[in-house]
């Protein structure tokens, strides 16, 4: 079935989404902007440079902008401290205020517990965890002021079922979901909403290594959610798009689970997890892999 974007009106919308350049951020700028907003958006030169994607953000923002938008890249290294509030700051300066902020920027790390050294979690720590505290210490005293906001951050289905190979990063993003929830209730009275994306195995440029081997990325995806497939980058925005909008103006503390199915927990045993070959029922077990 074709994708169908969601439309909403987000005119006049100030946004900030980190780690905007690819994957999933990015179809957050894309969709944001298609739909009204004013979007900044924070990107790791570093990160893309790495990753062969030296021009990402230039590029998204060439392709995104269109008259009367504001599309702005800002570049911010937030293994730094202090560098989320100089984000923050300096996006506000760029739209005249933020009214909505997405916390997309993360880093995995794909090392059993005990061999991950102390640098690889200290990194975790500071980018799925401290950037975004300092960065939502800056930006909620004006939401507050203001009487409206709204916080989405992107989770991950590791808050419910973390993998061996990612400790660290699946104990961030329960750690960041349970912090959505406190301050759901904490802000509540001021007009905000916080709420949190939660998404299962989503096909972006940072699992590309699993599809070194097509069939082995096929043998994943058909073990990864009862769908037996990926999502794309654009269902986690659609589900963004609708937080963001005045529909969802009564949903806070929630999780939306974007994930196929993956969450729901099921028996090994489960015959709707079994493929057919030959006549031979195969067993499939979940594995839920996050993006």
């Amino acid at each position: 079935m074709k994708h169908q974007r969601l439309s909403v009106d987000l005119l006049g919308m100030r946004v900030l989404i980190t780690g905007g350049s690819r994957g999933i951020a990015a179809a957050l700028v894309r969709a944001f902007a298609a739909n009204g907003a004013d979007v900044a958006f924070s990107y790791a030169a570093l990160a893309d440079k790495t990753a062969g994607q030296d021009k990402a953000a230039a590029e998204l923002c060439a392709k995104t902008a269109s008259p009367g938008r504001r599309v702005e890249a800002i570049e911010a290294d937030l293994t730094k401290p202090d560098a989320a509030r100089l984000l923050a700051a300096q996006a506000e300066s760029i739209l005249g205020g933020i009214d909505t902020v997405v916390l997309s920027a993360s880093i995995q790390v794909h090392k059993s517990f005990l061999a991950m050294p102390p640098e690889d979690v200290a990194r975790q720590f500071q980018i799925n965890l401290t950037a975004n505290i300092e960065l939502l210490q800056h930006l909620l005293p004006s939401m507050r002021a203001q009487g409206w906001g709204r916080v989405i951050s992107i989770g991950s289905i590791q808050e419910l079922a973390p993998s061996a190979e990612m400790p660290i990063y699946a104990m961030t993003k329960a750690a960041l979901e349970n912090l959505v929830r406190n301050l759901a209730v904490e802000n509540a009275a001021y007009g905000i909403t916080v709420n949190n994306i939660s998404p299962g195995l989503i096909e972006t440029d940072r699992n590309a290594f699993r599809r070194q081997d097509m069939d082995d990325w096929k043998r994943l995806t058909r073990r990864a959610n009862p769908m037996q497939r990926a999502g794309q980058p654009q269902d986690i925005a659609g589900a963004a798009l609708f937080l963001a909008s005045g529909a969802a103006s009564f949903v806070t503390a929630a999780t939306i689970h974007v994930t196929g199915g993956a969450h729901v927990p099921r028996a090994a045993n489960d015959p709707r997890d079994s493929e057919v070959k030959s006549g031979v029922a195969n067993q499939v077990v979940s594995d839920p892999l996050s993006i």
